[in-house]
């Protein structure tokens, strides 16, 4: 038996339309062949616009780590693509005054801080970051990347000296009301009672991997978290169960995104998941971005 792939129903030599019904499937399949070959532009056509409106729509990364890219000029090819603003993150000295260096405060914004991982270093170089900090106040978009990692970290530095550098910057962050980008593995009750503790206002908690009732208690205190280019089906409930108003797209990269541009898979999740065309979706969360970052405030960095 076929399906008659140009119209309705099932056909074979024993339905009740026999060789006759067979043979009109087989001149309705020509029709439709001499109709793909001879006038495919609607499809074409359709390909193309989809492919050009991704393009062209402007998208923000709202967490990467520009500092270890293999290739500089993938972020201007990423900003070429449509990611017009990107934020990096700093994870210890170095990728620090990286991130300062590549940060134009036009497309390219930065954060500083001490990650869980490098959370071991000495105090000296801990007061350094906090001095940078400081000095930059007015200049970087926030305090990150910081937080808390009980999962592989743990073994490298201990929960307790985390949880210390993890308040020294929470309590920078509240003097100079800056926004924070946070680290959460395996430890997302923890980092939330740090962060109420601390009576914190401007939390993006990145990749967030926490429940749907979780990630509720975020957006009932204006917290935001944003969404890496890995979809899951409990990824895609916690979309659909919070206010687009407290999501971002994040690339990650090159950890789990290769580069910038890879938030656009971020954005088509949110949208799936929100039912929303993919270039209302980047609007949103683009404008969700410069407004949490406030990246329409930012001047000239001091240079080291």
């Amino acid at each position: 038996m076929y399906l008659n792939p140009c119209g309705a129903g099932i056909v074979g030599k024993d339905s009740p339309c026999g060789q006759d019904a067979l043979q009109e499937c087989f001149y309705s399949l020509l029709a439709c062949i001499y109709s793909i070959i001879n006038d495919p532009m609607d499809t074409k056509q359709l390909i193309k616009e989809k492919t050009v409106e991704k393009q062209v729509t402007e998208m923000a990364d709202a967490h990467c780590h520009l500092d270890l890219l293999e290739d500089i000029a993938q972020i201007a090819e990423s900003i070429r693509y449509g990611v017009r603003t990107i934020v990096t993150n700093g994870v210890n000295t170095k990728s620090n005054m990286r991130a300062m260096e590549l940060a134009d405060n036009k497309n390219i914004f930065a954060m500083l801080g001490i990650d869980p991982e490098h959370a071991g270093v000495g105090d000296d170089e801990l007061e350094f970051t906090i001095k940078t900090i400081r000095q930059n106040a007015t200049r970087i978009s926030g305090i990150g990347e910081i937080g808390l990692d009980y999962g592989r970290v743990k073994e490298k530095v201990g929960v307790e000296r985390q949880k210390e550098v993890f308040g020294a910057f929470l309590e920078l962050a509240k003097e100079l009301r800056l926004p924070v980008s946070v680290h959460s593995r395996d430890a997302i009750v923890d980092v939330i009672h740090t962060l109420e503790e601390k009576g914190m206002e401007m939390v993006h908690i990145h990749f967030f991997e926490g429940s749907v009732q979780q990630a509720k208690e975020i957006e009932k205190r204006g917290w935001l978290i944003s969404v890496p280019p890995i979809n899951s089906s409990k990824r895609g409930k916690i979309i659909k169960e919070i206010a687009i108003d407290n999501i971002m797209a994040e690339s990650d990269a090159p950890v789990v995104g290769v580069t910038p541009r890879d938030v656009e898979k971020s954005i088509e999740i949110v949208a799936e998941a929100k039912r929303i065309e993919f270039k209302r979706a980047a609007d949103l969360l683009t404008q969700n971005t410069k407004k949490f970052f406030r990246l329409h405030t930012k001047g000239m960095f001091m240079r080291y």
